[in-house]
């Protein structure tokens, strides 16, 4: 009977269901899905049941150990470690007229260890130099006091090796002209730009001494420019001027302390020695011991650079 679904009491061929005018059976209709599924990839193979399903498959079991630890050190960027010389920097101020007094400091330093590019120019520039130990470090103290001296400033420094760093000493607001006496003795003349006065410190590791830095210094007009082109860096260095008959190099250790200061006091502001040392202006100085009321005198400054720690 038509629109009725069963089967005969007897044996006799089963009727495949329809559905529609068109009477397409619904097993046409999964057949046709099923290729059109496995044409698409989305069903893999046509054996059904007798086929054991694939077991999943996990994505690290195809990644070998070699691919999971890191790479050889030979593929390493190189770590970077900068070696750098730590310093503690004193800028003290005394009367000038007790300038005399500092002669008392130089006999308990050494000037061995220090080495001057012409000794007779640099003290002929006003400079004087020596080296100590952190031992006399209270000694120059107390002789520093008992001068009249006056800590001004106190900085920390960080140098890093084979590279220079700047300490302010006094600024030139204006272009003008300095004169020092050169390596040769004779009196010369240096034509600056507007910029700063520094003394340029460089450490450079001493290949055989391991925690040893020598540190070259010299007095460099300079103009501040903070950039990171090298370009425009070169083309700044080229306006500076170099004294190089002030110049001299130490080996330093931590503990190793340099003292500089003036020769004698010159009253002017004209020459290296004299733009470096002197405070034409003046401080105001107060000696509670002696009750005298405070006073503005003109000064001389001494420069005080220790050694501190070195990583290397």
């Amino acid at each position: 009977m038509t629109g009725r679904t069963g089967t005969s009491a007897g044996p006799g061929p089963r009727r495949a269901l329809t559905t529609g005018r068109n009477g397409a059976t619904i097993m046409d209709m999964a057949h046709t899905l099923f290729a059109v599924l496995t044409g698409l990839g989305l069903i893999v193979g046509s054996t059904g049941c007798k086929t054991k399903p694939k077991a999943e498959e996990k994505i690290w079991e195809r990644v070998k150990i070699g691919e999971l630890a890191p790479p050889p050190n030979d593929r390493l960027p190189t770590p970077q470690f900068f070696a750098t010389v730590s310093m503690d920097v004193y800028v003290l101020e005394l009367p000038a007229d007790r300038v005399d007094r500092l002669d008392d400091l130089w006999p308990i330093l050494s000037a061995d260890p220090i080495k001057l590019s012409s000794y007779t120019a640099f003290t002929e520039n006003s400079f004087r130099m020596r080296y100590g130990r952190m031992d006399v470090w209270s000694q120059v103290q107390s002789l520093l006091a008992e001068a009249g001296a006056l800590k001004v400033a106190t900085n920390a420094m960080s140098l890093p090796a084979d590279e220079t760093t700047d300490l302010p000493i006094a600024e030139l607001p204006t272009g003008r002209e300095i004169t020092f006496v050169g390596n040769n003795l004779m009196r010369q003349t240096a034509r600056v730009r507007p910029g700063v006065l520094a003394l340029r410190l460089r450490a450079e590791p001493i290949p055989w001494a391991r925690g040893v830095f020598k540190i070259i210094g010299y007095p460099t007009c300079t103009i501040p420019f903070a950039s990171a082109i090298a370009p425009l860096q070169a083309r700044a260095r080229e306006n500076e001027y170099y004294f190089a008959p002030a110049a001299f190099a130490v080996q330093m250790a931590p503990g190793d302390l340099i003292v500089i200061g003036p020769d004698k006091y010159t009253g002017e502001r004209q020459t290296l020695g004299g733009l470096f040392f002197n405070k034409l202006e003046g401080t105001l100085f107060f000696n509670p011991a002696k009750r005298t009321p405070p006073k503005v005198k003109p000064a001389v400054r001494v420069y005080v650079l220790i050694c501190t720690a070195i990583n290397d």
